[in-house]
């Protein structure tokens, strides 16, 4: 059971056998109350049905010379029958199997919320070929291709909509409760509901690689990533319970040595047996992590694990990356200087970026519509730019500190090199999220520093930082600059850092909390990252922070009023004021049930 968690949560507890047992349970003591002799066959019935797992676990782990809490329960029962107690060991035994059942229906939470999300997930798709529709399974479909979704259809793969207009039901995926309008142009999910339009889809992401695959694989990955506390009270529980078995002896044999009668003090040795199962303790953890982690998943917000959501209840720093993080990312060409030469600079540019994905790229590229040059020898700067051969000559393009060039603080600006120097220089303009400053101002209430970090130069640092309330910046920065930026602070505390790009990859790992913004993040930022917010939305950090810090509150609640009633249990039992049944149904029944409970509702406020 608790102390062997794997097997608890998979021994498949029937509510059949428990319903059965209880209602022998009940003709049993009704029974014993009429004065009917045949009393104790139905109340043994009702130990033998629903102790029968218990038993073979006892058994199976005396097998492999070790105590578990099976062991526990089955020596209390065989004690109680051979005092007499009939009808308290059948009570005990059945409250212990309705204890198994509550713990067991709470550690299969994950895996049912994993299952509701794969049935989100329609099972194939209409591919448009040629003009016609034809039937295809997801896993068939390839990026590229386009899918065809009637108004009432699930959405099988993510992809930009290219013809259409509806309403889409994304609650799912983002957290968001009302449904959103998408046009050409915009991006949709798996998983969500075309509400009534007709929608043509192209295909940005396979089967195996959707947000909604993400969020399926984050759930089930995340019960493998154990907090620290998790850890702690599995090592407390192991000290916890052979203690008290010892106590339990001590119990029995000092006040029969004494000359104290025997039999009242091996029911109570019986008793502090019954109350050292650490069940209650062992899920008054785990069971909060995943109802706060599956709470998030529900937000939009992916953790990979509980010990990230813990790290992020003690947060006090939180780096943000600019381009993409504290930006929209949708870059726009300002200006090309010399003016007289700006086709020629766009092409080469265009021609230089056409392997890169980052958002300056994309802007690049989107500026020049004609053909591109074939590329030589492409080598990417990290963190500053890329160059080729582009007929025979060699091409640099990046920021103005590759060049040893200063800026001239209007937007963000990149040169274009030859072989013979700067031969022309690109301004792009970027747009602040609107969010951004709410939530940096709802971190500063919390008593959370921010802190933007960028590789764009002073000016454009300066302004963005402004914008967005934000004191303390840091601009110039190589990937490496950011990371032992993050080494420095981290004497001061926790560290989140929040960026998308794959330059911001370091950094993400380097932090104790790496978050990464799903939609526009690279796959490097997202594989690093430990936290990813499916909706580019600023403001599920405060969520999580709040969410979070809610979850170690209920943590500690569980634990702490767990902790004290076994304990005054097992005072009160060793005076004689506990019986067997009630340290069960208190100790055992009734914690698991608060726990599970606390838990739930923690995650749903």
């Amino acid at each position: 059971m608790g102390c062997e968690c794997s097997e608890c949560y998979h021994s498949g507890k029937s509510r059949k056998v428990l319903l059965i047992s209880a209602a022998l349970l009940a003709g049993g003591i009704y029974m014993q109350f009429t004065d009917s002799s045949l009393y104790i066959i139905p109340l043994l019935l009702a130990v033998a049905v629903s102790g029968y797992s218990i038993f073979r676990g006892a058994f199976r782990s005396l097998r492999h010379g070790r105590f578990s809490v099976d062991f526990l329960m089955t020596v209390a029962v065989i004690g109680a029958i051979l005092l007499g107690d009939y009808a308290e060991a059948a009570l005990v035994t059945v409250l212990f199997y309705l204890a198994e059942y509550l713990e067991e229906y709470a550690g299969e939470r994950s895996e049912r919320s994993v299952e509701s999300l794969i049935r989100l997930r329609p099972a194939e798709a209409r591919v448009i070929e040629d003009g016609a529709e034809g039937t295809r399974s997801i896993d068939e479909v390839r990026k590229g291709d386009v899918i065809a979704v009637r108004g009432g259809d699930s959405i099988p793969l993510d992809g930009i909509i290219i013809r259409g207009t509806s309403r889409v039901d994304q609650s799912n995926i983002t957290g968001e409760s009302i449904p959103v309008k998408k046009g050409e142009g915009d991006e949709v999910f798996a998983g969500t509901q075309n509400l009534d339009g007709y929608l043509e889809i192209e295909v940005t992401r396979t089967s195996r690689n959707t947000i909604l695959s993400r969020v399926i694989e984050t759930v089930r990955r995340s019960a493998l990533r154990r907090s620290r506390r998790e850890k702690f009270i599995e090592r407390f529980a192991s000290i916890y319970t052979p203690a008290v078995m010892v106590l339990a002896v001590l119990t029995a044999a000092v006040p029969i040595i004494l000359g104290y009668n025997p039999m009242e003090w091996i029911y109570r040795a019986l008793v502090l047996l019954v109350i050292s199962c650490p069940c209650a303790l062992l899920i008054s953890t785990p069971v909060a992590m995943v109802s706060g982690m599956t709470s998030a998943a529900g937000r939009g917000i992916l953790v990979k694990g509980s010990e990230f959501l813990e790290k992020m209840a003690s947060v006090n720093t939180v780096l943000f990356d600019k381009t993409g993080t504290l930006t929209e990312g949708s870059f726009e060409v300002l200006s090309v200087e010399p003016g007289e030469r700006s086709e020629e600079i766009l092409r080469i540019a265009a021609s230089l970026e056409s392997r890169s994905s980052h958002p300056i790229a994309e802007a690049i590229k989107g500026a020049y519509t004609g053909e591109t040059d074939e590329v030589d020898e492409f080598r990417s700067v990290k963190g500053r730019g890329v160059s080729g051969r582009i007929n025979g000559r060699t091409y640099t393009i990046g920021s103005p500190e590759l060049f040893n060039e200063g800026s001239d603080g209007k937007g963000t600006t990149v040169l274009l090199a030859d072989e013979d120097g700067i031969m022309g220089r690109i301004t792009l303009g970027d747009q602040l999220r609107d969010s951004a400053p709410r939530v940096m101002e709802k971190l500063g209430e919390k008593g959370i520093e921010t802190m933007m970090v960028t590789g764009d130069h002073e000016g454009v640092a300066s302004e963005i930082a402004s914008g967005a309330g934000i004191r303390d910046y840091r601009a110039g920065l190589f990937p490496e600059d950011k990371m032992r930026i993050i080494n420095e602070m981290a004497s001061r505390g926790t560290v989140a850092m929040v960026g998308d790009g794959v330059n911001d990859a370091p950094a993400l790992a380097a932090a104790d909390v790496g978050i990464a913004m799903g939609v526009r993040g690279s796959d490097v930022a997202l594989e690093t990252a430990d936290v990813t917010l499916v909706e580019d939305d600023l403001e599920r950090i405060d969520e999580l922070i709040d969410l979070s810090r809610r979850t170690i509150r209920t943590v500690k609640l569980n634990t702490g009023i767990t902790v004290t009633v076994k304990l005054s249990l097992a005072v009160f039992s060793i005076l004689g004021f506990v019986p067997l049944w009630l340290a069960v149904a208190a100790g055992d029944v009734g914690l698991s049930l608060f726990v599970i409970v606390n838990s739930l509702l923690a995650g749903r406020m």
